[in-house]
């Protein structure tokens, strides 16, 4: 009379019964950390291939703000303004940097690869925050002094992959499509994704990574109903990556009622605030233009249509940040006000997720590797999580990573043909979205039951 149902997943292979499902998982745990561990020693391998951080782009910047949160000088870390990025990361990081210092973040560090050269005489060396250096390898070898590229915090920009992995995880659970086959080709995409490690070794945004994880994370909680926590991981996924906001508005979306929807909103924006709220009012000025994105100039090169067009500068950055949240806002009003549309579904769910982030790379004024990596994890996600082969879209993953990583000599068919697969997978999602829509047959019998 009180025996508990056989549970199944959506594969029909059986969970077992009662406190047996807890016992049965016990197992998967430690072979999905296995997996994990596995995945991670790659990723760790690739980027001490391809040399770890480098020496300009965003790593003296970013790792100078972690640097200055962890020693507790929150008036140098908010007046940092040469990074278009919310405070997020650095937030996260630097307890790491400040209970171990000699690990991850040493007060004076270089980052010695093969990439790094003396700067040229008369360069204003001076402008680099203190107690950063630029060595060449020659020096770095020479001396024992000298740290290796990962004290340069670039081991906590390789750890930054475990909060992906985790985040993309917990999607794949959240949705009954996490066997353990599924779970070893997701980790091993995520580790040998050429935008993942890109990354690192580019410009140094760990920051997307951790946005990208938290974000996917907070979905799977949207999945479980579980709206305080899900809009709580937005807010932080937001605060460390401005494009979060394209995985929330799709949320906003799946939630069901006005007071879900609410709580999910009022959480995400109640951790936002209350962390930004003291650099607000230490620098309003620089706080508001790494918001904005508009402190670095905008970008001045890059294979889409809008450099091609002459665009530069903040107009293009005002393009490349402000169009696709406007783009997203009115998919999702339309897929709100389409009756046979469940965005609750896992599948639906992920394919307007898709459709929204794949926007930013249709109107971007500059495309760089590591910007492939929300779009490449979320499209194949949507193959995953629809329990079907995922050829097409690891298709589009090589095809975008020829155009953006190794594009053609010629700039025009560069621009067109990123612009084309930019198209491609928003088109991609949008076809999954349809093919989701419920007939009215369908409503009808749903009502009833």
């Amino acid at each position: 009379m009180g025996e508990t149902p056989e549970r199944t997943d959506d594969d029909g292979a059986s969970l077992g019964r009662g406190n047996a499902v807890h016992r049965g998982d016990r197992p998967r745990i430690f072979v999905t950390l296995a997996l994990i561990t596995v995945a991670a020693a790659c990723y760790l391998g690739i980027v001490a291939v391809r040399h770890g951080p480098p020496s300009g782009g965003d790593t003296v910047p970013l790792t100078a703000v972690t640097t200055a949160l962890a020693a507790g000088d929150l008036r140098t870390a908010a007046s940092a303004a040469s990074l278009p990025n919310p405070p997020g990361y650095p937030l996260l990081v630097a307890p790491f940097v400040a209970a171990f210092p000699s690990i991850v973040g040493p007060s004076s560090w270089c980052t010695p690869n093969a990439r790094i050269r003396h700067p040229p005489a008369g360069s204003p060396v001076s402008s680099l925050p203190a107690g950063v250096h630029l060595c060449d390898p020659p020096a770095g070898l020479a001396s024992d002094a000298l740290p290796p590229w990962y004290r340069a915090q670039g081991l906590l920009g390789v750890t930054s992959w475990l909060v992906l992995a985790v985040g993309a995880l917990a999607l794949l659970r959240a949705a009954r499509a996490d066997s353990l086959a599924r779970q070893a080709g997701l980790l091993a995409f995520l580790a040998f994704l050429p935008a993942a490690s890109s990354a690192i070794v580019q410009l140094y945004h760990p920051q997307d990574v951790v946005s990208l994880g938290l974000a996917l994370a907070a979905v799977a909680l949207v999945l479980q109903r579980r709206w305080l926590l899900s809009g709580a991981l937005f807010g932080a996924a937001v605060l460390t990556k401005q494009f979060a906001l394209l995985l929330l508005l799709p949320a906003l979306v799946a939630a069901p009622d006005r007071r879900s929807r609410l709580t999910l909103l009022v959480a995400s924006a109640s951790v936002f605030v209350v962390v930004i709220l003291p650099f607000l009012v230490i620098d309003p000025q620089a706080t508001m233009e790494n918001l904005s994105g508009f402190s670095a100039g905008g970008a001045a090169a890059g294979q889409t249509v809008l450099s091609l067009a002459g665009v530069h500068g903040t107009v293009a950055s005002a393009v490349a940040r402000d169009t696709p949240v406007v783009f997203a806002l009115a998919v999702c009003v339309w897929a709100a006000r389409r009756r046979g549309l469940r965005a609750d579904r896992p599948t639906t769910l992920v394919a307007l997720t898709l459709v929204c982030t794949g926007s930013r790379l249709v109107f971007e004024s500059v495309v760089f590797p590591y910007y492939l990596l929300a779009t490449s994890v979320l499209v194949l996600l949507l193959d995953v999580v629809a329990r079907r082969s995922p050829h097409w879209s690891l298709t589009w993953c090589a095809a975008a990573a020829f155009f953006v990583a190794v594009h053609p000599g010629n700039r025009i068919v560069a621009a067109l043909g990123t612009l084309v697969l930019a198209v491609a997978v928003v088109a991609i999602g949008m076809v999954e979205l349809l093919s989701n829509e419920e007939s009215p047959a369908d409503q009808r019998l749903a009502v009833a039951t």
